[in-house]
This record gives structure tokens, sequence and C-alpha cells, in this order.
């Protein structure tokens, strides 16, 4: 899906000037970012040039108020704050964060009773104001496990909303969804409850049982909101990247590569690997950057002079570079193609001794249905087409293989796949 890519934006206030947006929106825009999640005060809002700015160049705030569930904050309070964001472009909105955790909760009130629905009292009156005001709100994110199990918080939270037939929360449901992999493969927890036993909160999981703290907590949520709401939720990941968020760890064993690459995946997936569907809508990177004195530095992305701190960023910026360059440099090509090419499209796939993978040939179903290549193994005679979609499966094909079709004249179109395995 086109610009799911996104981030979370400094976890302060104080990165919201013109020169924080003079730095930092060429290097969104040159990742092909679409979101960035701001963090915003309650008193004093980012300022208009921020937002705006972000929004002519494609990308959508996602304005999130970190308050106390039970805190002192009115939802009229922030009734001109909404108004305006929504007036320069921004259109989702996050009231609190990780209600489901004793943190989230005014000191000496997490053990009163109906927790989960003294959280749906509060809530309720500021997803009104937001649509109200018009921006779309979005439900915060729970922490996989929580103080109060997340699984058991949605669930009531939800039976009470379906009892209450409060139609402010059903339509059009947005929700921010853990995406933190806490160690775990990227597969563990695929199926949702389809596949795998429901886990007693707190208990560990059965020998060849797989739970949702994990990478794939957004399966969950997503069956539970259809067995009680019978809808599809629009999804936003949060804390994309990262390990556990609580403990400052990005996951090691993710490249910046391989997690673009799941972004970028539309098609269908398979055994090893993981497919986000359409209505995942966003992918939010734990972090952009933070101050070196933050701990939250070392889950970062980026210092703060704009510099990628993983090669592979790096690496992934100068293949969009080129990607770019090759569309204005070749964008006559669509009107001489007929004639002077004997191939439009080609399709190049990785050979193998052995054969072809099945998933391979399921994961480029999207590319065939929609662009119908020819499709070939041969470097050689992809030589031959106006533009060459090659599918590099593990760098199959090297940078002189893709040069060769450069100077042959051919747009290319580089799809980097890197093979997800799963935890032995």
């Amino acid at each position: 899906m086109d610009k799911r890519l996104g981030f979370h934006y400094f976890q302060d206030l104080n990165h919201y000037q013109n020169r924080d947006l003079a730095l930092w929106l060429p290097e969104l825009k040159s990742l092909d970012a679409g979101w960035l999640v701001l963090k915003s005060g309650v008193s004093q809002a980012i300022p208009e040039d921020f937002i705006s700015g972000l929004v002519e160049a494609g990308i959508h705030p996602v304005i999130h108020f970190d308050l106390q569930v039970n805190g002192t904050t009115r939802p009229e309070d922030l009734r001109l704050l909404l108004t305006e964001y929504a007036k320069w472009g921004a259109k989702h909105a996050i009231f609190f964060k990780s209600p489901n955790t004793k943190s989230a909760w005014l000191e000496g009130t997490w053990s009163q009773g109906d927790l989960v629905e003294r959280f749906l009292d509060r809530y309720l009156p500021f997803i009104r104001l937001a649509e109200q005001c018009g921006m779309t709100p979005v439900f915060p994110p729970l922490q996989p496990g929580g103080d109060y199990w997340d699984l058991s918080f949605l669930k009531k939270l939800l039976q009470l909303v379906q009892q209450r037939k409060s139609l402010d929360f059903e339509s059009n449901l947005h929700m921010a969804i853990s995406a933190q992999t806490f160690g775990k493969p990227l597969t563990w927890g695929t199926g949702g409850t389809a596949k795998w036993k429901s886990p007693r909160p707190y208990s560990k999981t059965e020998i060849g049982e797989e739970d949702h703290v994990g990478f794939n907590t957004w399966q969950w949520y997503a069956d539970i909101v259809k067995s009680i709401l019978n809808i599809a939720p629009k999804i936003l990941l949060f804390f994309f990247g990262a390990s556990d968020i609580s403990s400052n760890t990005l996951d090691p064993a993710l490249s910046f590569e391989t997690l673009v690459g799941l972004i970028q995946d539309a098609s269908g997936k398979g055994e090893q690997q993981v497919t986000l569907p359409e209505n995942v809508l966003g992918c939010m990177f734990w972090l952009l950057s933070s101050e070196p004195s933050d701990p939250l530095e070392k889950t970062a992305w980026y210092d703060t002079s704009g510099k990628p701190k993983s090669v592979s960023v790096s690496t992934y910026k100068d293949r969009l570079g080129q990607t770019r360059k090759q569309a204005v440099e070749f964008s006559v090509a669509d009107r001489v193609a007929e004639w002077m090419y004997p191939i439009d499209h080609y399709l190049l796939l990785p050979s193998y001794d052995w054969g072809v993978p099945e998933n391979t040939i399921d994961r480029i179903r999207p590319i065939i249905r929609e662009s119908r290549p020819t499709i070939g193994f041969s470097l050689f005679e992809a030589m031959n087409a106006r533009k060459v979609t090659i599918w590099n499966e593990n760098s199959v094909f090297s940078e002189n293989d893709i040069q060769m079709l450069r100077e042959a004249g051919c747009l290319v179109d580089e799809q980097v796949i890197s093979s997800i395995n799963a935890a032995v």
C-alpha cells in the first residue's frame, strides 16, 4: 500500500520550530513517509507552519494527547486546539496511552472498581469532541499483557460499547495497536484466535502454542473487534521495529530494510512470511530521533542532526532516489515504448536450481494482475524491455546486474525482498 511508512516524532514538545521542519521534512520525503505521530500539549498548539508543512508534503500528522486517563483535562479544554489542527489539515487524534497500565492513571485510582467502564466514560466525550471538530479519533494503543490483561480489557470495552450502542465509537473505527516484538520472531502469533488458543491472563503459553504478545497483536485485536462489533477496524501500527519500548530497545533481528519490505509487501503470504492487509493504514517506526541525553535515544533511527544511525536507512534512501531519478529521466518512455522496445514490461525473477518457491509465485500475483508483465529469469532478455521489475529476493541480483539493465536504457524497479524466517 502506498505511503504506509511513518515515524513517532520526538517525545517532547521542543522540536516544532521552522528549523526543525526544514531539517526533517526533506528526510521524511526522501523515505516516502506518509505518517508522523506528534505529541501535543493541552495549552499550546503545535505551530501551524509545522502541521501545514507536513500536510502539503503528503504526510498525515497524527496528533497525540498523552493525558492521564483520569486527569484534570476536560474535553472542552481541547476544542480550540482540535479545531485549529483540523483547519490546518490534520485528520487524526489520539487521546491517552496504554489505559490498561497503572502509569496511565492517577496514583491511588487504579484499584478502584469498574476500571474499563471508568475509562470508557472518560474516553467517549473526547472522541465525540474530535468528530465535532472534524478529526478522526484513533483508539489508543494498549500495552500487550499490561497491568490489566489487554485482551480482557478490549473485550470488556467493546461489550460495553455494544450494550450502550455507542455509534460514535463504532463508526469508522481507527485503532493504534502495538507492533512491539518482545524479542519474538515476526511470525509469532500469526493467525490470531483462529489458529491459537486464547491465552489465560499472565500465564505461560502452552508448549506448541503462541500468544498475542508480539508483532501480530493487531490480528488478535481485529478478531475481537470482528467477533463483538462485526466490523474491521482501520489500524495504525505503533512502535514499529521496537522490541520493548519500556526497556528502550529496538529489535536487533530486524533491519530497516526488512521492516520496509514488510510494509511494502501487499501480496499473499508464504509459509514464513507476515503480510499486512489493506486496513493497516500506517506503520510508525519507533523512533525518528531523540536528544542524546534522553534514554529514548537508544531507539532512534536518526541522530538530532538528521543523520541516519543505520546504514540500511541510507541504503533504502539511495534506492528510492535512484528510482525517482529514473522516473524523471525516462518520463517519455511510455510514449515511445511501442516502437523502441520489443518488451514493454519485464518481471525478472531469481532462478534456483531446485525451482521457484511457491511463496514467490503467491507474492508476485498483485504485480501480474496489475501490470501483466512478461515474466522470465533471463537478465539478457530483460535488457530488451522498457521497464524491468526485479524481484531481488535475498540479493540474488547484484548491483552490477542492475547497472547493466540501467545502461541498456531500462527503467528499473527493484523490489528488495528479505526472507523472514521463524525462530527454530
